[in-house]
């Protein structure tokens, strides 16, 4: 019996998956977005929120970038300064679904229309293969936490690429607001993860949730791709950082956390650097 059966006997695991870049090959905002535009071939194109977006995130690193730098000089880069540096791209996040709201690119939606969207999206090879793995071990629960704009696109991509429904895996995310007279989309969005210290939260009430049904604190594993998933990285037992964005290269050097070893001073919890989906079940269980 594998390292985390044994330890599923004992205590629950809990498998947290962000989305875009994590198990996708690329982000899919874009391809959300593209639903409605052919019911709206008269308003902006996606690239201008984009663009927005890109200048008010310019204008924030102009403020931000003297501070990160001179603390660094003294060596003097702390989680407690991520997280403020993180916490105020809220501002910034927050401008943009306004946009989006204000000007209804996303109205006029259905939830099957975003479903099958969402099936054209293309997971990263052996992503499924990981989750249908974890799925079938006593006593895991697996759930996606993302900053995505819709639960329906995140299911029709799980669905598509082979991730099976049973157990059916709980997806946290930003959602569209429906209209229950017609049931399409308003273009307005409950915005429930905005920045990294929402995912966090949802982890930790999730964590609270297993804790009250096994009676104690589940093992956390975290996989996610961006600085936006570093804080939840940095708290799981077995964090998982896939691909090569240097923003959380940089920040795991300022922050002297090296991939692959055990930070004793926090339980030994360990940040690993996933290439490949390919080593991931070794990797969480050996870990």
């Amino acid at each position: 019996m594998s390292a985390l059966k044994h330890a599923a006997v004992r205590k629950s695991v809990l498998l947290a998956l962000d989305f875009d870049k994590t198990l996708t090959v690329a982000d899919t905002f874009n391809a959300i977005a593209s639903v409605a535009k052919h019911k709206h071939p008269n308003k902006r194109d996606f690239r201008w929120f984009t663009d927005k977006y890109m200048e008010d995130y310019a204008q924030h690193e102009s403020h931000w970038s003297p501070i990160i730098h001179k603390h660094a000089e003294n060596k003097s880069v702390t989680r407690s300064l991520m997280g403020q540096y993180l916490e105020s791209l809220r501002q910034v996040e927050n401008a943009s679904l306004e946009r989006i709201r204000d000007y209804k690119i996303l109205a006029g939606v259905s939830r099957l229309e975003l479903y099958n969207s969402g099936r054209q999206a293309l997971f990263q090879p052996g992503v499924a293969d990981v989750i249908n793995y974890f799925l079938r071990v006593p006593n895991c629960h697996v759930c996606v936490i993302s900053v995505n704009w819709s639960t329906d696109f995140i299911q029709g991509a799980l669905d598509a690429n082979g991730v099976s429904n049973q157990p059916p895996i709980s997806v946290y995310c930003n959602d569209l607001k429906f209209s229950k007279r017609t049931g399409l989309s308003t273009g307005t969005m409950y915005p429930r993860l905005v920045v990294a210290s929402d995912k966090v939260a949802v982890l930790e009430t999730q964590r609270e949730v297993l804790a009250s049904r096994y009676d104690s604190k589940p093992r956390l594993v975290y996989a996610g791709d961006s600085l936006t998933d570093l804080p939840a990285l940095l708290s799981a037992d077995v964090g998982l950082f896939v691909g090569q964005n240097d923003h959380v290269a940089k920040w795991c050097k300022l922050l002297d956390v090296e991939f692959s070893k055990p930070r004793f001073d926090e339980n030994d919890k360990t940040l690993h650097h996933l290439l490949g989906w390919g080593s991931a079940i070794d990797i969480i269980e050996n870990s």
